[in-house]
């Protein structure tokens, strides 16, 4: 935790503030401004210091005419942060220093919260994989998942953005859903723990949802299992917990809709959405140098080779989580009218996903292990770490060379680091 805070700090020491370059520009400033706003201005557009939103990328809007704050991204980031947040500003003020928003306070507190979340995310996710592997394989397995995908970049380059927050989420309702099929059902307590962690997974990208629904199938040992778990899951006592505390989590929110925009369900995202449903941008999405999946992360593959290889040895269901997961979430970032996601470090919206996809990358990893040693195996993975990293650190954040440019995209690969 200590290393990847760190790391981050040691990133972003030499970036321009309010540039893209930034920890608090466009979207991320757009998921953080209910800190400030709640905590020091009151929603209060008029009480901001003036041309705020346009300094930090334009990721809220201070309207000034009605005096309210608006912003297409929802909370769910941010009441993850406000620990965080809180207490950096009570230390800050007792101190007596205070500061407005965006300044360097509230520059802290994202680049220590990005890195704690990932931190915490990993920490259940070694838990679980303890279920099917050794500890050395976890601990390998677990550390190619950070540092061999674009988690990495989004832990320490980009630490403002959602993922992950998802991630840590991801991990934890693993570990939750673990819990409660070992104990054929778990406590109050538990239920109470999951309906948050299912209303914050929503709350920070609705789209989330295909994690639930593939969740169930996690480490599922047949059908049957996948059945007996559901059905866990929905008895009546539970599920009435579970939800009322997922609408808790989620009523803030349509209170903040009401305020900004009169209606208490809106969709934020005005003039954009998944315009290409009938002919979604897949090739691109997957292998384009402009942002594609595979190219900048090709860990992915080997998830996807380690899903095929479940299916054949027979854990089905386990298999079709991970491909389930894949191909919705592919399929829906090839939909929208960004499919690049602009400023972006590979197809983003599968970063959270490393919480599922480390353990198809397992299977895959024990089956050449078993048939070319260890060494081998092993070093096949580090090998992708040291792409991934060389890649990360050759990186500007934005890309401007073009869908199909190898030749630039090599020069990222092979040349000198930034």
């Amino acid at each position: 935790m200590v290393l990847n805070i760190f790391l981050a700090f040691n990133y972003h020491s030499h970036a321009p503030r309010f540039s893209y370059h930034g920890a608090l520009w466009a979207d991320r400033a757009g998921y953080f401004i209910y800190l400030p706003a709640t905590f020091q201005y009151g929603f209060q557009a008029s009480d901001f210091p003036i041309g705020l939103d346009t300094l930090t990328g334009n990721g809220f809007a201070l309207d000034d005419p009605l005096n309210v704050v608006r912003t297409k991204y929802t909370s769910g980031v941010a009441i993850l942060q406000a620990p965080i947040y809180i207490l950096a500003h009570t230390v800050s003020s007792l101190g007596g220093h205070s500061e407005e928003a965006f300044g360097d306070v509230d520059h802290l507190v994202v680049t220590i919260a990005g890195p704690l979340f990932a931190s915490l995310g990993l920490l259940f996710l070694f838990g679980s994989m303890r279920d099917r592997f050794s500890q050395g394989t976890s601990l390998l397995l677990l550390f190619v998942t950070y540092a061999g995908s674009n988690l990495f970049f989004y832990t320490v380059g980009d630490p403002g953005m959602s993922h992950v927050y998802s991630f840590f989420l991801f991990a934890a309702y693993i570990a939750l859903q673990r819990h409660i099929n070992k104990t054929k059902g778990g406590s109050v307590c538990t239920s109470i723990l999951l309906g948050s962690v299912i209303g914050l997974i929503l709350l920070i990208r609705p789209t989330n949802l295909v994690f639930l629904l593939a969740a169930p199938f996690y480490a599922a040992s047949s059908w049957m299992d996948v059945r007996q778990r559901i059905e866990i899951l929905l008895k009546p006592s539970r599920i009435l917990i579970v939800v009322t505390c997922a609408v808790l989590v989620w009523l803030p929110q349509l209170m903040y809709w009401k305020h900004a925009y009169g209606s208490m369900l809106i969709w934020p995202y005005s003039g954009e959405g998944f315009s290409g449903w009938a002919s979604p941008k897949l090739l691109l999405f997957w292998l384009s140098t402009n942002n594609g999946l595979f190219p900048y992360s090709p860990i992915y593959f080997f998830a996807l080779v380690g899903a095929v290889l479940l299916w054949r040895m027979g854990q089905r269901p386990f298999a079709a989580s991970v491909l389930l997961a894949f191909l919705a979430t592919s399929y829906l970032g090839a939909s929208w009218w960004v499919w690049h996601f602009g400023c972006s470090f590979g197809s983003r919206t599968l970063v959270e996903y490393m919480a599922l996809f480390p353990f198809a990358i397992g299977a895959l990893y024990e089956k050449i292990r078993i048939r070319w040693g260890h060494a081998l195996s092993a070093g096949i993975l580090l090998l992708l770490v040291v792409l991934e990293l060389k890649l990360i650190y050759s990186y500007g954040n934005c890309w401007f060379e073009g869908d199909w440019n190898w030749t630039a995209f090599s020069h990222l690969l092979f040349g000198p680091t930034k």
